[in-house]
């Protein structure tokens, strides 16, 4: 049986594995508890057959189907906050890591 050659990495650079496990650790637990729930698959379902297109592409005349239910103003673990529908909106994949990134500082960005 042949014998696999090693894989060259970069020093310092890690896999994907490590580094969403580390992600994950470093997550808030209360939030992640909230988006595990049950309620909230429920709601997030039963939001997006409500608003079944992308708030943000919709904006721009661009119609594209919703996938995530994004909080327009974080909710740090405030539960009234997170359950307050009025604070939701319905965003395509695309839409919800741009303004992720944006607004929490990824990709270099600076938080906002």
């Amino acid at each position: 049986m042949p014998i696999r050659p090693p894989i060259h990495r970069a020093v310092g650079r890690r896999e994907k594995r490590e580094r969403d496990h580390d992600y994950q650790r470093k997550r808030d637990p209360v939030a992640r508890a909230f988006y595990r729930s049950k309620r909230w698959q429920t709601e997030r379902a039963a939001f997006l057959h409500d608003h079944p297109l992308c708030a943000e592409c919709d904006q721009h005349g661009v119609i594209r189907p919703a996938s995530v239910v994004d909080h327009i103003d974080p909710h740090g673990g405030d539960e009234a906050v997170f359950w307050d529908r009025n604070r939701w909106q319905a965003l395509c994949a695309s839409c919800h890591g741009k303004k992720t990134a944006s607004h929490d500082g990824g990709f270099g960005n600076a938080p906002r």
